[in-house]
């Protein structure tokens, strides 16, 4: 009867370990996994910085020595709109600038080559249009950004212009965390105020 009793509870003691480490498990996964949602951008980030290092790609930081004033960030259904009038313009008034359509190669990572781009440029200038809002891509290549720059404190280096009357409510959580290190404006809705609005961009691209 002992012999009995005895093995039932080293049945159970051994069900109860093997329980209680399956559970810790799953609690472990699904901490993991909401861990890796949540800053799934930030382990891309820190990846691609030590494949970068690892490929003996340069990193630039705090330096003068940029190839791009600035890297622009857009919708692909605003290519014709920031490639005819802010890219064109932006060239008339000096600045080299790097779009994804000009400077991306295809076939590579895009995610790298993003973040190639941002190195070698002084700003990143993000431009918000409603189809900005609803493309899944340039959420990621905010947060990349946002990334780049509190990893590297670059102050002042995002600008965002945004357009279509679009509320600051809308916007990313990740620009609105940092807002008060970014340079912001709107894009005129009338001609007669596009020269003070290119004034204000050039102030802004130039500002260390």
């Amino acid at each position: 009867m002992d012999l009995k009793m005895g093995d039932t509870e080293c049945h159970a003691t051994l069900w109860l370990i093997w329980s209680s480490v399956v559970l810790v498990l799953i609690l472990t996964t699904i901490l993991l996994t909401v861990f890796m949602k949540k800053y799934r951008v930030h382990i891309d980030y820190v990846i691609l910085r030590l494949r970068s290092r690892w490929n003996g790609i340069i990193h630039v930081v705090n330096t003068k020595k940029f190839r791009f004033d600035a890297f622009v960030s857009y919708a692909e259904e605003d290519f014709e709109l920031v490639s005819t009038t802010l890219y064109k313009e932006l060239k008339r008034l000096g600045f080299e600038i790097s779009l994804p359509d000009e400077d991306f190669i295809p076939g590579r990572s895009k995610a790298k080559q993003l973040l190639q781009c941002i190195d070698e440029s002084r700003k990143v200038i993000i431009v918000i249009t409603e189809n900005f809002l609803g493309s899944g891509w340039n959420s990621h290549a905010v947060q990349m950004v946002v990334t780049h720059a509190f990893h590297n404190h670059r102050e002042k280096s995002i600008v965002v212009i945004i357009k279509d009357g679009i509320s600051i409510e809308k916007l990313s959580k990740d620009l609105k965390y940092i807002w008060w290190s970014i340079i912001s404006m709107s894009w005129p809705e009338t001609e007669e105020n596009m020269e003070k609005f290119w004034e204000e961009l050039s102030k802004a691209l130039d500002l260390d």
